[in-house]
């Protein structure tokens, strides 16, 4: 249960406070069990030392001459006779060669402490038997409720004043890591900006705030190299591809025969998927800072259709039916080069897995876009690794604007490909 209290506790103040004040608690128990048991054990101890002098009394006074029963103050009672001792008391001591300490009976209503030893006259050993009431002059219930409650209230005082002693000094460690969290929520993924800190905060925050910001300066150079990566390479593959367009146009206005024709459409088809692959690039170079810069847009029917047309070549060859449903938009950030690229990788991936003749469901709503396919679906050791390097590309996509992908089997047969939108 302690531990299932200290982990429900989610900040690290929380838990320091949680934890001390479980230690502080048990320290004021363990405190307060050993005052009274100290308490009634002190008693106990000055009954005795009472009792041992009241027999050095008793022996002095059975010495002079004096016999049977002596009082020797308003508690204490001494025999030296085991005939004049009181019942239950008789049967008790007639055991013992030597005791002292307190008993109680069924037959009397209080404690009394007893003192049983013996003493000599002309050489004679004599018993000696000395009762006190020694509950007359300890702790009464109503006593020591009070000095109960009193110490009681002392140590929780104690734990009170600890306890805002210690919420003080772990806010103030703790304040740094609080700076650090605040500069991350407002800073977001935003790598140009460094993180400070407080001079006055420990050295090893300064230390963990020196390498976080080495990392964050690391990163940030990647990732300029990738932009500029991702720039040149875009650039220079626009050459060839506008030479590769600008010669497809060419031969189409030739006479050809049928295979010709078929071989220029699929070089068409080819520029274009290839036209959009650039276009991403320079999308996702462009937005690369933070996703949140990225400009919010409907996803609408009209892109879906045109997404659809863009990627369905080889669909028209195996004669695939291709069904869409479009329930509501969604909302997205992502260009719509981005889109086709997401969108054609995997409507690409399910025209290839379904055989001829069969048939293509695409499902969209505001929070989700699934497609469904005919193929023979994800066997035990497939996964979306297994299913070509569009799938990868199309994951790497999701993630980076946060979205949820997924593959999975169709209990109807196929698979299904699922994009959650919602964060």
């Amino acid at each position: 249960m302690i531990f299932r209290l200290f982990g429900n506790s989610r900040t690290l103040t929380g838990r320091l406070a949680t934890f001390f004040t479980l230690v502080a608690l048990a320290i004021g128990l363990m405190t307060f069990v050993i005052f009274i048991f100290a308490l009634q054990w002190s008693e106990d101890r000055a009954g005795e030392r009472m009792l041992l002098v009241d027999r050095d009394e008793a022996v002095y006074r059975f010495t002079q001459g004096e016999t049977g029963i002596i009082q020797i103050d308003w508690l204490t009672k001494a025999y030296n006779s085991y005939a004049d001792v009181p019942q239950p008391f008789r049967d008790f001591v007639k055991t013992k060669e030597y005791f002292l300490d307190e008993v109680a009976f069924d037959s009397l209503p209080s404690e009394y402490m007893v003192y049983v030893g013996h003493y000599y006259v002309k050489g004679k050993k004599t018993p000696l038997v000395l009762i006190a009431q020694i509950e007359k002059i300890e702790f009464g219930f109503k006593e020591l409720i009070y000095a109960a409650s009193v110490v009681l209230v002392i140590i929780l005082s104690l734990i009170a004043l600890f306890g805002i002693v210690l919420r003080r000094l772990s806010q103030k460690l703790i304040s740094p890591l609080n700076d650090i969290n605040l500069q991350l929520e407002q800073h977001g993924t935003d790598i140009g900006i460094p993180f400070t800190m407080s001079p006055e905060a420990a050295e090893e925050f300064q230390t963990l705030t020196k390498k976080m910001n080495s990392y964050r300066e690391e990163a940030r150079s990647l990732l300029k190299r990738e932009q500029a990566f991702a720039r040149y390479a875009s650039h220079e593959l626009r050459t060839p591809l506008t030479i590769v367009k600008g010669s497809t146009k060419l031969l189409s206005r030739r006479d050809v025969d049928e295979f010709q024709q078929r071989q220029i459409v699929r070089l068409n088809e080819a520029s274009m998927q290839m036209e959009t692959m650039i276009d991403t690039l320079l999308s996702l170079v462009r937005y690369e800072k933070s996703e949140d810069l990225a400009p919010e847009r409907e996803f609408n029917k009209q892109e879906l259709e045109k997404i659809i047309e863009q990627n369905s070549a080889q669909a028209l060859e195996k004669n695939l039916q291709i069904d869409l449903q479009v329930e509501s938009n969604p909302i997205v950030r992502a260009a719509p080069p981005v889109m086709n690229m997401l969108i054609g990788n995997i409507l690409r991936n399910a025209i290839a897995a379904t055989e001829k003749k069969g048939k293509i469901k695409i499902i969209q709503d505001s929070l989700q876009l699934a497609i469904f396919d005919q193929g023979h679906g994800l066997t035990s050791t497939s996964s979306s690794d297994g299913h070509g390097l569009g799938l990868l590309i199309v994951d790497d996509l999701c993630r980076r604007y946060q979205w949820q992908f997924s593959l999975s089997n169709n209990p109807g047969g196929g698979c299904v490909a699922k994009i959650q939108f919602i964060k």
